[in-house]
């Protein structure tokens, strides 16, 4: 038994006056007045603050700095570390890093933000976010594939995908599904300062936005939000359904043969989701989202196409390059320049006007897909060179078009042509599956490239 717990049973329960225990325990009248007042354990307590003077003038020195700090990029603001190395070089320093590491820990101290609660109306939000190299177990070979999820404020219902990168084709895919997932389009989506949609960060809310991103929003109706940087708590529900998704879906890590085989096996479990009830709430996750389908806005009629649009110039063997690899195109199109429409899955390279070939996207780098039919009329005229022809080795990827799309038209069938139209709302229309809307936005194409003409639909 400590002295004050003595002191307070002797005043308190055994009724001995303050004199007679202060004579008893030796302690001051005013120490054992102010133990019965507080039974909580004595502790020290600063009355005013400790005077630092080795610090002495050099503290409005490190305030100075540190007040230039907030206008600096964050990776070329002071550390404590590099603050004590300056006034030992500039100012000649005598006192410990230690001391001058507390003073500024004392002075970087804030108080922690508080937070709202927060309610959104049905179709009024949704927001995405990416979950980026997950470890799965493709065909027995241990890899790592991005996912992108996107997730309705009111209901919770969430959609997430997984792809082998974050490039525009998959985010715009990605996007496709979530809304075919829930039978509409949620009237603004919130996002990080993700690259696929955002060119450049502006002061505020302002942001130079990716071209192709706006016109793919343009085709759904929906509003765009983003995030301050290093604000992710104002995506707050996407992010604790990075961690569910992290924790239920990928633990244990899935072992499955292909990719379509992983994107049916996450589907199936936000559809299993749908029959859960979250904290708080009287319906499901189900029940919700079906009185949130009445307020989401409709799918378009003519979903647009998810990839994105490279010029390329196609060299004298008559191949372009894409991303390091190279694929085959009809040798009569040698030297011409091309676009390269770039799809999650596969390839297309047309003209202004055509689709002349289709591969399916090479995975790996400095890679060759060669279609032995767009060599024939070569082969036809140089026969000797059959026998060494690339497309005939085993190192070189030979893909038939039967097997991949619709054959492209001949190189013969040529279509009438529109005056030429840059605006970015019109790669929207989509009238056939061969017409091409090359796209001048920023990242995708160059600024010398030639104006893209557009073609009229196929009749």
């Amino acid at each position: 038994m400590d002295d004050k717990e003595a002191v307070r049973k002797a005043c308190l329960r055994d009724g001995k006056s303050q004199r007679a225990v202060s004579r008893e325990f030796g302690i001051a009248r005013n120490t054992i007045s102010k133990l019965l007042k507080d039974p909580s354990p004595p502790r020290y307590r600063l009355d005013k603050v400790k005077n630092r003077p080795v610090l002495g003038d050099y503290q409005e020195i490190i305030h100075t700095w540190l007040a230039e700090d907030e206008a600096a990029p964050r990776k070329q603001q002071h550390t404590a570390k590099r603050i004590y190395d300056r006034l030992v070089a500039e100012h000649s320093f005598g006192g410990s890093e230690r001391t001058v590491r507390q003073y500024v820990a004392e002075i970087r101290q804030k108080t922690p933000e508080g937070f709202l609660p927060l309610t959104f109306q049905p179709g009024e939000m949704a927001q995405a976010d990416w979950i980026e190299k997950m470890r799965v177990i493709l065909a027995g070979r241990l890899c790592t594939v991005d996912v992108l999820g996107l997730v309705l404020n009111h209901c919770g219902s969430f959609h997430f995908e997984a792809f082998e990168h974050m490039k525009q084709e998959a985010f715009f895919t990605g996007h496709v599904h979530a809304f075919e997932f829930w039978g509409g389009v949620p009237r603004t989506i919130t996002y990080d300062n993700l690259k696929a949609a955002v060119n450049k960060v502006l002061t505020g809310k302002n942001r130079l936005e990716n071209e192709r991103f706006a016109a793919f929003r343009s085709a759904f109706l929906f509003d765009s939000r983003f995030c301050q940087p290093g604000k992710g708590n104002e995506k707050g529900r996407i992010e604790n359904m990075v961690k569910f998704v992290e924790r239920n879906l990928f633990t244990p890590i899935p072992r499955v043969d292909s990719l379509a085989e992983l994107n049916a096996l996450l589907k199936e479990r936000c559809e299993a989701y749908l029959a859960h009830t979250q904290a708080r709430q009287s319906q499901t996750v189900g029940e919700r989202l079906q009185v949130e389908q009445a307020h989401l806005l409709p799918l378009p009629e003519r979903m647009p196409e998810c990839c994105r649009i490279v010029p390329v110039k196609a060299n004298r063997f008559a191949m372009v390059q894409f991303e390091t690899n190279r694929y085959s195109v009809p040798s009569e199109y040698a030297y011409q320049a091309l676009w390269v429409k770039a799809f999650v899955d596969r390839v297309e390279i047309t003209t202004q006007t055509q689709l002349i070939a289709t591969h399916a996207r090479l995975k790996g780098r400095f890679q060759e897909s060669i279609q032995a039919e767009h060599y024939q009329k070569l082969l036809e005229r140089k026969p000797g060179a059959k026998d060494h022809f690339r497309g005939n080795r085993g190192n070189t990827a030979i893909l038939p078009s039967a097997a991949l799309h619709q054959a492209p038209p001949p190189p013969a069938a040529r279509l009438s042509i529109q005056k030429p139209n840059l605006s970015k709302y019109s790669q929207l229309r989509r009238n056939s599956p061969y017409e091409l809307t090359p796209n001048l936005a920023a990242g995708c194409v160059s600024e010398t490239a030639p104006p893209a003409q557009y073609a009229q639909t196929v009749p």
